[in-house]
């Protein structure tokens, strides 16, 4: 039997018994000769989670800068995103759309902070907010000054200079699947007189819409499949702050990649064994 010390530790071996030296007792172990399997339905599934989140990601990484307020030390946007989501309902890309960088929208959290949430949901083409206007009536030449004082006026808690940042996700369904981010900011800012027409200066070209409900509540005209979110930041001493916030999603086929057939197709794809088999130790 060949002995070695490696760090005051004698280590020997004869077949399959190892033997090790700890604290000046010599202690006998068996060689390892089963290792755990890295497809079990378990492990696969959080790896196909995660696959779609990362690749989300890509799409929504410039929206997501500064939206994450309790980030710490050398922590990313990414770290935290892929990090609040990963409880989220799960979708399942198969191992040949995961090559592909295929992305499927789902209801993911695109903002993490202590401002009080804004509640929205979606109502036919529109994405209604909790935001009273009062009597405002919102078209294209609205002016900045007149929708800050109104959310100011009839909304406890906001502040001129608060912001409104306005997300929309849109999904294409080709093959892959893929996903496109649009955005902008809105400062209230009481003594800016530009219509939103011309203050709301979009990201990736397509256009976003406000209007008022029925009720008097601020909303987002939407069309097309995907996610929308509406995020309040505000610049404090501490640096930004934000509100947590998810995408209220009507998408399709985020419904079909959220199915159990599209589980199972997933975990086939990855030659994933369903037969309970337990090592012997």
């Amino acid at each position: 039997m060949a002995i070695l010390e490696k760090n005051g530790v004698i280590i020997g071996s004869v077949d399959d018994v190892v033997y090790k030296n700890y604290n000046g007792k010599v202690v006998v172990c068996r060689k390892q000769t089963t290792y755990r399997d890295a497809k079990t339905e378990g492990q696969v599934v959080y790896r196909v989670k995660m696959r779609n989140i990362q690749n989300i990601y890509a799409a929504l990484k410039e929206a997501l800068r500064g939206n994450f307020q309790d980030k710490t030390g050398r922590q990313t946007d990414y770290s935290r995103f892929q990090g609040v989501n990963m409880q989220k309902p799960a979708v399942y890309l198969n191992k040949n759309e995961v090559a592909m960088k295929a992305q499927v929208v789902a209801p993911y959290i695109v903002s993490f902070g202590t401002l009080p949430q804004v509640e929205y949901e979606l109502k036919d083409d529109s994405l209604v907010t909790n935001i009273s206007l009062g009597n405002l009536s919102v078209t294209p030449d609205t002016t900045v000054s007149e929708i800050a004082l109104a959310i100011v006026k009839n909304n406890d808690g906001w502040e001129y200079d608060d912001c409104l940042e306005f997300m929309v996700v849109r999904q294409s369904e080709g093959n892959p699947p893929t996903a496109k981010c649009s955005f902008t900011h809105l400062p209230l800012d009481k003594y800016n007189s530009a219509k939103l027409s011309e203050a709301l200066v979009v990201r990736n070209v397509n256009q976003i819409e406000l209007g008022s409900s029925a009720e008097g509540f601020l909303q987002m005209n939407v069309s097309d499949n995907g996610g929308f979110a509406i995020i309040r930041k505000r610049m404090a001493s501490k640096g930004l702050m934000t509100s947590t916030q998810e995408l209220a999603v009507y998408n399709p086929l985020f419904d079909l990649y959220h199915s159990d057939k599209r589980k199972k197709n997933a975990l086939d794809s990855y030659g994933v064994k369903r037969d309970k088999s337990f090592l012997k130790p």
